[in-house]
């Protein structure tokens, strides 16, 4: 993996503990139906995964996930990434949500670039 500067280290832990807060907070608005609960619980699981990875290459923090944990959140998060680059055109080349969105986008390549060296 190639250094990533402090400032993107900081924005992709930003962006995924984010991504994680409005996981959590879907989970208990979907509990009623098991087939999103299902999804939304995946998606949030891989990407404590990916966080932990990252926080593992940058802050020497331990890895607590199995080689097998690791494959199955690498795939997830693969999976997402068709749905953000296609959000992309909704959002003017400025605005606030299309920054966030390429923050978004660069913390899941980054912790699928370290997922895949762990």
């Amino acid at each position: 993996m190639e250094p990533v500067a402090d400032t993107e280290r900081r924005h992709s832990i930003a962006s995924l503990d984010s991504s994680i807060r409005k996981l959590e907070k879907a989970l208990t608005s979907v509990q009623q139906n098991v087939a999103s609960t299902t999804v939304v619980s995946k998606r949030l699981k891989a990407l404590k995964i990916g966080l932990a990875a990252l926080q593992t290459r940058w802050e020497n923090q331990v890895y607590p996930y199995s080689a097998e944990e690791t494959q199955e959140a690498m795939h997830i998060i693969a999976g997402l990434m068709p749905s953000l680059h296609a959000m992309a055109p909704k959002f003017k080349p400025s605005s606030s949500q299309a920054t966030l969105l390429v923050r978004r986008v660069l913390s899941l390549e980054l912790a699928l670039q370290v997922l895949g060296e762990m």
